[in-house]
C-alpha cells in the first residue's frame, strides 16, 4: 500500500511539473504573442506611416495642382489613422518610448495640415499669377508688333527725308529744313519708340519668368519685389507712365487705340509682381514648415527605433528565462520519471508477480493435481485478497476430496464384504436359514449406508460445481473493475500505439471474460438456473461491438477478420448478452487455429431465421474428432503448427451449442460445424427473427430549404478552395474566392458588404490569420449594422481549438476535409429534396466500406501503416487502400467526375510545388506540409493527409522527404486509377 501511495504522489508530483513546464511555456507565448511581437508590427507600422508621411510632406513641396494636393490629402489623412493606431497600440502595450507620442504625433499632424494649407494657398496664387502673366505676355507681344511697326514707319520716313535733302536737288535751304526735321521729330521719336520696345520687351520677359516657376532666382534679379517698378540696367529706371504717351506717336488712329488698350493691360503688370511677392513668402513657409515635419518625423522613428530595441532586449531576457525555467523542468521530470520507474518495477515484482501471479500460478496447479485426485497439495492462504480465498477455497475443496476418496474406499470394501456374503448365503441357503436371515439383516443395514454414501457423492459433486461457479464470481469481481477501467480510459485521447495496446488489453479482458461466462453458465446448466431472457436488441451495433473487440486478437494474430451482413433489420429480440458469448466463442476459436489467412462472420437475414456462421482458413477437424467436439473438459489435438493453442477449459463450445439452444428454446435448432482437415472450418447456427422498434434516441436534424444566398470563401489552397465552391454550387449558392487577408478586405468593404450573406474565412492564410481577418470584418459590420453569418474552415478541430474559433465571433466551425452535409446544415439547401439525395449519397454500401477500412486500420499508427504501404506498391494501386474511395465516390455524386477530376489536376499541380517547398526551404515546409495536408484531405488520400500531420510538427529530413514524396506518387497514382475507373464505369 505504501508503493502504490508513494508512486501516486510521484505521479501529482510529475503532473504538477508538467503543468508548471506548461505554465511556463504559456508566459512565454503569451509575452511573445500578445506583447513583443504586437508591439514589433506596431512600431513597424508607426515607421512606415511615418516615413509614408514624410514623403507626402515632400511631394506637398513639389505639387502645383489642387487634384494632386488633394489626392495627397487623402493619403495623409489614411497614414495618420495608421500612425495614431500605430500609437494606441503601443499605448495598450505600455511600450516606453521616453516622449509623448501623441502630442508629437498631433503637433506633425497640425503641421502637416498647416503645410497642406499654405500649399492650397501657394497652387491659388500661382494659377493665378499664370493667369496673369498669359494676359501680360499677349498684351506685352502685341505691343511689341504695333511699336516695331511704327518704328518701320519712322525709318522709313526718315529715309525718305534724307533721300530729299541733297542741297543740289531741293537746295541748301530746304536741306538743313529736312534734316532739321528729321533729327528734331524723327529721331526723337524712333528714340522713343526704341525705350517703349526694350520696356515692352523686359515686361514679356517678366512674364515669361511669371509663367516658369523654376526661374525664381532669374526673376529675382529683373524685378524688386518691394517696388512697384521695373528696372533697367544700373541706374537707368523707366516709369511705365512713359507707356501713355506712345499711342500719340502713332500715326495709324487704328494702331493708336489698339496700343492703348494693351497699354492698359500692361499696367497690370504691378498686380502681378504683388502676386509673385505673396507667392514667394509662401513658398518660403511652406519650406521652413515641411523641414521642421522632417525633422520631427525623424526624432519620432528614433524614439519608436530605441522602444523597440529595449523591448527585443526585454524579449532576449524573457525567452533566456524561460529557457532556463524549462531546463529545471526537464531535470525534475526526468527524475520523477526514473523514479516512478523503479517504483513501478518494485510494485510489478513484489505485488503482482510474488503477490498475485506466483499465487495464481500455485492455485491452478494446485486445482490440475486435485482434479487428478492428488490430495497432497498445500496454500499457504495468507493476507485477506481474493487470492486468500481461492486458497482457503482450494483447501475446502481437497479436504471435500480426500473425504470422498475416503469414502469411496469404503464403499469398496463394501461391496466385496457384500460378494463374499452373497456367495455364503448360495453354499449354506439350505442348512442355515437363520444365518441367512441374520446375513439379509446386515445386508439391509449395508445397503443403507451405501445409499448414504451415494447421497455423500452427490453433496460433494453439487459442491464442486458452487465452487466454480462462486470462483468465477469472485474473478468477474476484480475483471469487471479493469473492463470498466481500460473503458474509461478508452475516452481519453491517446496516441495510435497506446490505443493498439488498450485494445488488445481489452480483447484479453474479453476472452478471459467469456471463459468465467462458460464456467458459470455451465454450472448454472448443471443445476438447471439458466434461462432465456430475450429483449429489443440493436443488432448492427452488437456485431460491430463483437467486431471491434475481436479486431484486435485478429490483428495481433496476422489475419484479417471480416464482417459480411445481408438483410438484416435493425432491432431484433433476443438474449443479446448470450449470443455475444456465442459470437466470442467461435470467432475466438478461429483466431485461435488460424495460423494465416482470414476468419468471416457472415449474417444473413432470411425468411423468419437468423442465420449466423463463422468460417475460417485454419486448420481444420479431423473427422475422428468431430464426435468429441461439444463434449465439456475436451480440447482437440491439432497439427503441430497449433499445439500451442489447443489448451482452454474445453466449455466453450459446449456452452456455445447449449445456449443457442437455450435461444431456440430447445426447438431442436442446435450449433452445427462443417469442417476438413487443412482447409479450415464453419461452426453456424440460427435464431428467430423477431423484429421489433429500438426506443429513438434523438431526430434527424433537417436541411433547411432557402434562398440562394452569396458566400465570401477567404481560402489560399486552390484545392479546398475548388472543393468548397463546387459544394456551395451543389447547394445552390454562389460564391467569391479570395486567397488572401488583403484581397478579403479589398472586395469586403462597408460599401459591398451588404452584397455577401456568409463567409468562410480560412484560419491560416499567407498574410495574416482568419481570426485577424475577423477583427477587421467585425469592424466593418459594426460600422453598417450589418451581421452575416461567419465559419471557421480550418482542419484543427480539438475541442480547445473550437471552443477559441467561437469565442472569437465565429458562428460555425467547418472541418477540412468538407463535408457537404455540415455545409448544408450550415447554410440549408436550395433544394426541396437535398435531404434525401444526401442521405442516399452517404448511406448503404459505402457507408459500410468506409466502417470496414476503418476498423482495419484501427490498430495501425499512422507511422506503421505509412511503411506497410511501400511495401507493395502494386497491391495497393488495385486495391486503393491509400484514398478513400466513400468520400470520392460522394464528390463524384456531388460535383461530377469532370469537376472532380479538374480538382485532382489543380492538386497534382499544387502538391508538386508544396513538395518543391519542403525539400527546398526547411523555413516553409511546416506551412507546405499544413497546406498539403488539408488538400490531399480533400481529394481523399487519407494515407497522405496522416503522414504530412505526423511531419508538420518535426524537422525534416532527408528519409522523411523521401518517404513523403513516395506516398505523394502511390496516392497520385491510386487517384488517377480509380477516376479512370470511375470514368470507364459511366
Amino acid at each position: 500500500m505504501l508503493a502504490f501511495s508513494l508512486l501516486g504522489l510521484l505521479l501529482m508530483l510529475l503532473v504538477a511539473q508538467g503543468n508548471l513546464s506548461l505554465h511556463w511555456v504559456k508566459l512565454a507565448d503569451d509575452f511573445l504573442y500578445e506583447q513583443s511581437l504586437p508591439a514589433s508590427q506596431a512600431a513597424r507600422q508607426l515607421s512606415r506611416a511615418s516615413n509614408t508621411l514624410s514623403d507626402i510632406a515632400m511631394q506637398l513641396g513639389q505639387v502645383n495642382k489642387e487634384s494632386e494636393r488633394l489626392a495627397l490629402d487623402n493619403r495623409l489623412s489614411y497614414n495618420a489613422t495608421l500612425l495614431q493606431e500605430a500609437i494606441n497600440q503601443l499605448k495598450d502595450l505600455k511600450v516606453d518610448t521616453n516622449v509623448s507620442l501623441r502630442s508629437e504625433v498631433d503637433d506633425i499632424l497640425n503641421e502637416l495640415a498647416l503645410i497642406s494649407t499654405r500649399v492650397k494657398q501657394r497652387i491659388t496664387f500661382a494659377n493665378l499669377l499664370h493667369q496673369q502673366a498669359q494676359v501680360l505676355s499677349k498684351a506685352a507681344t502685341q505691343s511689341a508688333e504695333f511699336l516695331q511697326a511704327e518704328l518701320a514707319v519712322v525709318d522709313s520716313a526718315i529715309l525718305a527725308k534724307l533721300s530729299l535733302s541733297y542741297a543740289q536737288q531741293v537746295g541748301e535751304r530746304r536741306n538743313a529744313q529736312l534734316l532739321d526735321d528729321v533729327i528734331e521729330h524723327e529721331l526723337d521719336v524712333q528714340e522713343q519708340l526704341n525705350d517703349a520696345v526694350k520696356l515692352v520687351h523686359r515686361v514679356a520677359l517678366i512674364s515669361q519668368l511669371f509663367l516658369s516657376q523654376e526661374q525664381q532666382e532669374l526673376l529675382q534679379t529683373l524685378i524688386d519685389v518691394s517696388a512697384v517698378k521695373v528696372l533697367g540696367r544700373t541706374g537707368n529706371t523707366i516709369d511705365l507712365s512713359m507707356l501713355e504717351y506712345l499711342p500719340d506717336l502713332i500715326r495709324d488712329p487704328q494702331r493708336a487705340q489698339a496700343l492703348r488698350q494693351q497699354i492698359k493691360i500692361l499696367k497690370q503688370i504691378e498686380i502681378s509682381i504683388f502676386l509673385q511677392r505673396d507667392y514667394t513668402e509662401h513658398l518660403l513657409g511652406q519650406n521652413v514648415m515641411l523641414e521642421q515635419v522632417t525633422g520631427k518625423l525623424n526624432r519620432l522613428n528614433a524614439a519608436v527605433d530605441n522602444a523597440l530595441d529595449i523591448q527585443q532586449q526585454q524579449a532576449e531576457l524573457a525567452r533566456q528565462d524561460y529557457l532556463r525555467q524549462l531546463t529545471w523542468a526537464k531535470l525534475g521530470l526526468w527524475l520523477t520519471g526514473c523514479l516512478m520507474l523503479i517504483i513501478i518495477g518494485f510494485v510489478v515484482h513484489r505485488v503482482i508477480y510474488r503477490g498475485i501471479a506466483l499465487r495464481l500460478n500455485e492455485a491452478t496447479d494446485a486445482l490440475a493435481r486435485l482434479s487428478h485426485g492428488d490430495t497432497r497439495v498445500s496454500l499457504n492462504p495468507h493476507g485477506d485478497d481474493e487470492l486468500t480465498a481461492m486458497a482457503s477455497a482450494v483447501e475446502a475443496f481437497k479436504r471435500k476430496t480426500a473425504h470422498n476418496q475416503k469414502l469411496q474406499l469404503e464403499l469398496r470394501r463394501s461391496a466385496a464384504e457384500l460378494t463374499e456374503h452373497k456367495l455364503a448365503l448360495e453354499i449354506k441357503v439350505a442348512e442355515r436359514t437363520q444365518e441367512l436371515a441374520e446375513a439379509n439383516q446386515r445386508l439391509d443395514a449395508e445397503s443403507k449406508g451405501h445409499e448414504l454414501a451415494r447421497d455423500i457423492a452427490e453433496q460433494a459433486n453439487r459442491a464442486k460445481s458452487v465452487f466454480l461457479a462462486t470462483m468465477s464470481h469472485e474473478i468477474r469481481t476484480p475483471l469487471n473493475g479493469v473492463l470498466g477501467t481500460l473503458s474509461l480510459l478508452g475516452q481519453a485521447k491517446l496516441p495510435v500505439a497506446e490505443q493498439q495496446l488498450l485494445a488488445l488489453a481489452q480483447y484479453s479482458g474479453t476472452l478471459l471474460q467469456t471463459v468465467l461466462s462458460d464456467i458459470l453458465d455451465f454450472s448454472r446448466l448443471e443445476q438447471g438456473s439458466l434461462t432465456h431472457e430475450p429483449r429489443s436488441v440493436d443488432l448492427h451495433e452488437l456485431l460491430d461491438e463483437v467486431m471491434a473487440i475481436m479486431l484486435a486478437g485478429a490483428s495481433l494474430a496476422g489475419i484479417s477478420l471480416v464482417l459480411d451482413k445481408h438483410r438484416l433489420p435493425d432491432c431484433v429480440s433476443l438474449d443479446g448478452p448470450k449470443l455475444r458469448q456465442v459470437l466470442f466463442n467461435l470467432i475466438g476459436n478461429a483466431i485461435k487455429f488460424t495460423p494465416k489467412g482470414k476468419v468471416e462472420l457472415y449474417v444473413e437475414g432470411h425468411n423468419d431465421r437468423l442465420n449466423f456462421v463463422v468460417k475460417d482458413s485454419g486448420v481444420g477437424i479431423a473427422q475422428e474428432a468431430k464426435a468429441h467436439l461439444f463434449t465439456a473438459y475436451s480440447s482437440l489435438n491439432h497439427s503441430s503448427q497449433c499445439h500451442s493453442k489447443a489448451r482452454g477449459t474445453g466449455l466453450g463450445l459446449t456452452i456455445s451449442k447449449e445456449l443457442v439452444e437455450l435461444m431456440n428454446d430447445n426447438s431442436g435448432e442446435s450449433l452445427w460445424v462443417e469442417s476438413e482437415e487443412g482447409k479450415g472450418s464453419a461452426f453456424g447456427f440460427s435464431l428467430p427473427r423477431l423484429e421489433c422498434q429500438l426506443p429513438v434516441v434523438s431526430a434527424k436534424v433537417p436541411i433547411a430549404q432557402v434562398t440562394a444566398k452569396h458566400v465570401l470563401v477567404v481560402e489560399d489552397n486552390k484545392v479546398n478552395a475548388m472543393v468548397a465552391q463546387g459544394f456551395l454550387a451543389h447547394l445552390g449558392h454562389s460564391s467569391e474566392l479570395v486567397n488572401s487577408c488583403e484581397a478579403a478586405l479589398a472586395v469586403y468593404r462597408a460599401d459591398t458588404a451588404s452584397q455577401y450573406d456568409a463567409l468562410m474565412l480560412d484560419i491560416q492564410l499567407g498574410d495574416g490569420t482568419g481570426l485577424q481577418l475577423l477583427q477587421s470584418i467585425q469592424r466593418i459590420n459594426q460600422a453598417i449594422d450589418y451581421q452575416p453569418v461567419i465559419a471557421a474552415f480550418t482542419a484543427q478541430l480539438q475541442d480547445e481549438d473550437v471552443e477559441v474559433y467561437q469565442a472569437r465571433g465565429f458562428d460555425e466551425v467547418l472541418g477540412k476535409p468538407l463535408s457537404l452535409n455540415s455545409l448544408a446544415l450550415w447554410l440549408g439547401s436550395t433544394h426541396a429534396n437535398f435531404e434525401r439525395e444526401c442521405h442516399d449519397s452517404e448511406g448503404g454500401a459505402p457507408r459500410q466500406a468506409g466502417r470496414e477500412l476503418a476498423g482495419a486500420n484501427q490498430l495501425m499508427s499512422p507511422e506503421s501503416q505509412i511503411e506497410a504501404d511501400e511495401v507493395d506498391v502494386s497491391g495497393h494501386l488495385q486495391s486503393f487502400d491509400l484514398l478513400d474511395e466513400w468520400q470520392l465516390q460522394q464528390d463524384i455524386n456531388v460535383l461530377g467526375l469532370p469537376a472532380v477530376e479538374e480538382i485532382a489536376a489543380l492538386f497534382y499541380k499544387t502538391s508538386a510545388s508544396h513538395l518543391r517547398s519542403v525539400n527546398e526551404s526547411p523555413k516553409q515546409a511546416k506551412g507546405a506540409l499544413h497546406a498539403l495536408k488539408g488538400s490531399s484531405a480533400n481529394v481523399g488520400m487519407l494515407a497522405l493527409s496522416r503522414l504530412c500531420k505526423s511531419l508538420e510538427g518535426k524537422a525534416i529530413n532527408s528519409a522523411d522527404q523521401n518517404r513523403l514524396e513516395r506516398m505523394w506518387q502511390n496516392s497520385c497514382q491510386q487517384l488517377r486509377q480509380f477516376l479512370t475507373l470511375s470514368n470507364s464505369a459511366l
